[in-house]
């Protein structure tokens, strides 16, 4: 049943990147770019966990499992630069000031950086089981671990909380605090940290619909549907 779940979810991004991969065919940017990325590494994260059961453990699962982490590694950090990326398109001055634009690229590599130690240069696979699903997971032993994740999603969720409020557009800030709040349950119960991602994800997309050129005729409106601050 929960590999069933598994196997909704990877839908559900996959939908999310073909929605934000015309976004990106159609003006190429950053900001388009980013999420359809994110969302399609998602999709094959998704699509294997839900198959490990069938495929069972062994050489074949390990392959399957490697991308997965070099994916997280790789591109959840560019959703710093994606933050930048939709403060400038929303119109805040401060996000064209080279020292901002230094900091988050400086952030962002190092993001990368200790993603990829924890999880290529030091991924240590072990199988795992919860409910009926067999993924495999990564016992390396480093201090950095989640670190990345953690410190992107609470970028996005001040990049959204800045949208908030110089904007009234709330999808991001509210769909980042819930990838944030439910990522501590995550570990304990898999699917849920999942589940998040989706929800961020189209927090993602509804922001680059608000704020990309061809949608300026109904940002405002975009803007406007969310909820809003007292």
């Amino acid at each position: 049943m929960i590999s069933l779940a598994f196997a909704v979810l990877a839908a559900a991004q996959l939908w999310l990147a073909v929605s934000a991969g015309r976004h990106w065919r159609a003006a190429p940017c950053l900001l388009a770019a980013v999420p359809t990325l994110v969302c399609s590494a998602l999709v094959w994260d998704n699509g294997v966990i839900a198959l490990g059961s069938s495929v069972g453990a062994g050489p074949l699962l390990e392959a399957m499992s490697v991308p997965r982490f070099a994916g997280h590694a790789l591109l959840t950090p560019l959703l710093v630069l994606w933050s930048l990326s939709a403060a400038d398109r929303a119109g805040l001055p401060w996000a064209r000031r080279k020292g901002v634009r230094g900091v988050a690229v400086g952030l962002t590599v190092l993001l990368v950086a200790a993603g990829v130690l924890h999880d290529i240069v030091g991924l240590t696979l072990r199988t795992e089981r919860w409910a009926d699903t067999l993924r495999y997971t990564n016992d390396a032993a480093s201090p950095v671990g989640p670190m990345p994740a953690i410190v992107t999603g609470l970028v996005v969720l001040l990049a959204g909380i800045v949208l908030w409020r110089s904007t009234g557009f709330a999808w991001l800030a509210v769909t980042a605090a819930v990838m944030v709040v439910v990522s501590g349950a995550a570990a304990q119960i898999p699917v849920l940290g999942n589940a998040a991602e989706v929800v961020l994800n189209v927090g993602l997309l509804l922001t680059v619909r608000a704020l990309l050129p061809q949608e300026r005729k109904t940002s405002t409106l975009s803007m406007r549907s969310g909820p809003r601050s007292q």
